[in-house]
């Protein structure tokens, strides 16, 4: 077992301009409780196999988030995406496998409207599913919701959070202006910059405005 499964966050979500609120959100939670985000997007070796890097993933992490919003079309012609549900569905069948600390994995599941899946996945009944309305507010109190209740973190409310959120925000692009990106640049980071950014603004106390050395 990684000496980091208790630590360790799988996300499973689309990585497109249209989610980055939401993604960026639920990974800042994950980081301000002190967890290690994992995404299929952080590492850019264009040789690895997708799906051993999600399967290596999911064994890794004892904690998943799962979103499955864009499972649904939203015009005629649209193709809907189905990596998402099928990464849940390897996720699942992982926590079912007998391997040693798979029956420990908590889930986190996300729908865009109230019963979205129940109508297109109906073999996931039975698995507590919760909707956001690609609202990033909503998703920071769902995923403040759940790492307060299965890892029992010292969660502050969901306002102070959504403050906080938009501190870093600031704080970030400050100090990317000051080491020389563009405001575009700064606000359009690789997904392990961005999370390297969020791990030193938590480790120097949370400021509120950027200092340069």
């Amino acid at each position: 077992m990684d000496p980091d499964f208790h630590r360790n966050v799988f996300i499973n979500c689309p990585f497109d301009a249209e989610y980055e609120a939401l993604l960026q959100a639920a990974v800042f939670c994950v980081v301000y409780f002190g967890f290690n985000p994992r995404l299929a997007s952080e590492r850019l070796e264009a040789g690895e196999n997708r799906l051993d890097k999600i399967v290596d993933f999911i064994k890794r992490s004892r904690y998943s988030i799962h979103d499955l919003s864009r499972c649904r079309a939203n015009q005629v012609g649209e193709f809907l995406r189905m990596n998402m549900p099928f990464e849940l569905g390897v996720d699942l069948g992982y926590r079912r496998s007998g391997a040693e600390g798979a029956h420990q994995k908590k889930f986190l599941i996300f729908e865009r409207e109230p019963y979205d899946l129940k109508r297109t996945l109906s073999d996931i009944a039975g698995q507590d599913v919760d909707h956001h309305r690609d609202n990033y507010e909503t998703v920071i109190k769902k995923v403040r919701d759940f790492f307060r209740v299965e890892a029992g973190v010292n969660a502050p409310g969901p306002s102070k959070l959504v403050s906080d959120y938009a501190t870093f925000q600031g704080w970030m692009i400050e100090k990317k202006i000051h080491e020389g990106h563009s405001e575009r640049e700064a606000v359009n980071l690789p997904t392990q910059e961005r999370v390297d950014e969020m791990t030193a603004w938590v480790r120097l106390g949370r400021p509120g405005e950027y200092q340069p050395a």
